[in-house]
């Protein structure tokens, strides 16, 4: 579904999502705060990527990692959008079936942004790693997790971060030995 079809849909839809939007205004705002920390952090790995591939001369990585304004807008503008719809059908859907179980439909809002926010933390956060330069080893989330706190320890101290680090790679060498 496309842009102009989202908007349609809320205009025809207006009464109940007045209803929807006041009643989920802190789902939306916690979902914005997420999109706007994934622009911001999405932008510092795109500008230190083109830093990186600018060294080395490469111009096909640089032309990738170009930031484009118009283009980053329009895909955050997007998410908002969809993220949007997320809420707002899973509010329909509590109101249509949780509300008759005796159930608050606001829990079908609330999963719906759980959802968004599950989506937009795990790239946020791999763009806060990338950007401290912890490299994930391990594709699992036990490596994501060791990853990302190694990168909020070397924030902190770097010596301390780096300490840390050495001990899980170390853990990683003492379980291959046994």
């Amino acid at each position: 579904m496309n842009t102009g079809t989202k908007a349609v849909s809320l205009v025809l839809m207006g009464n109940e999502l007045t209803a929807i939007i006041s009643d989920a205004r802190w789902l939306l705002i916690v979902i914005l705060v997420c999109v706007v920390a994934d622009f911001r952090y999405g932008w510092g790995e795109s500008h230190k990527r083109y830093s990186i591939a600018k060294e080395r001369g490469d111009k096909i990585e640089m032309h990738e990692y170009k930031w484009r304004t118009s283009r980053a807008l329009r895909r955050t503008v997007n998410k908002l959008v969809d993220y949007f719809i997320w809420v707002c059908l899973g509010m329909l859907v509590g109101w249509a079936i949780l509300r008759p179980l005796g159930i608050d439909y606001m829990l079908g809002g609330i999963v719906a942004t759980i959802i968004a926010v599950g989506c937009e933390a795990k790239s946020f956060i791999g763009h806060f790693i990338y950007l401290h330069g912890v490299k994930i080893e391990e594709k699992t989330i036990t490596g994501f997790l060791k990853a990302f706190t190694v990168s909020l320890a070397k924030r902190k101290n770097k010596d301390i971060g780096e300490a840390l680090e050495d001990g899980f790679n170390n853990e990683g060498k003492d379980n291959e030995k046994h």
